[in-house]
């Protein structure tokens, strides 16, 4: 699991390691000669990138500012594409509108040019959600006629 820290960097935890049985297949020798190197069952340990985290504008590091620049206008090998906002709890538009313009395309008829873009990132979860128990007394089941029907 890797988590991003509000300051920057991530930490990336791994889980225990577990044997899969009952599977079929080859594994090139590369594996097989990794696999014979590893023994007990915890997992790698924790990597703390939070130290060494890129500077602003790198990938981990990213401004929230690189989420409003439109996508199509974003040059470089890793975009930033926003997370769309939640609407309020009373929709009054009868006709959705785009936040940002669609990005041209070509429909490729022959070999196109190596891509000029590696990684979209998505801008994290921007609301929240809260619950609580309903304590209303649940409605009593329907008589005569209409339970034949439920």
């Amino acid at each position: 699991m890797i988590s991003v820290a509000t300051q920057g960097g991530t930490i990336t935890n791994f889980s225990p390691r577990f044997t899969l049985t009952g599977m079929t297949g080859v594994f090139p020798p590369n594996v097989i000669a990794g696999l014979a190197t590893v023994t007990g069952t915890d997992g790698p340990p924790t990597v703390d990138a939070i130290a060494n985290a890129p500077a602003a504008g790198g990938a981990a590091g990213a401004a929230p500012a690189a989420y409003t620049v439109p996508y199509n206008l974003q040059t470089g090998l890793t975009r930033y594409a926003p997370m769309q906002p939640v609407p309020p709890t009373k929709i009054t538009k009868k006709k959705p509108t785009p936040l940002f313009p669609t990005s041209a395309y070509t429909i490729a008829t022959t070999w196109m040019a190596r891509p000029t873009m590696v990684t979209t990132l998505t801008l994290s979860r921007t609301f929240s959600v809260s619950s609580r128990e309903n304590t209303a007394a649940p409605a009593s089941q329907p008589t005569g006629d209409m339970a034949k029907f439920l």
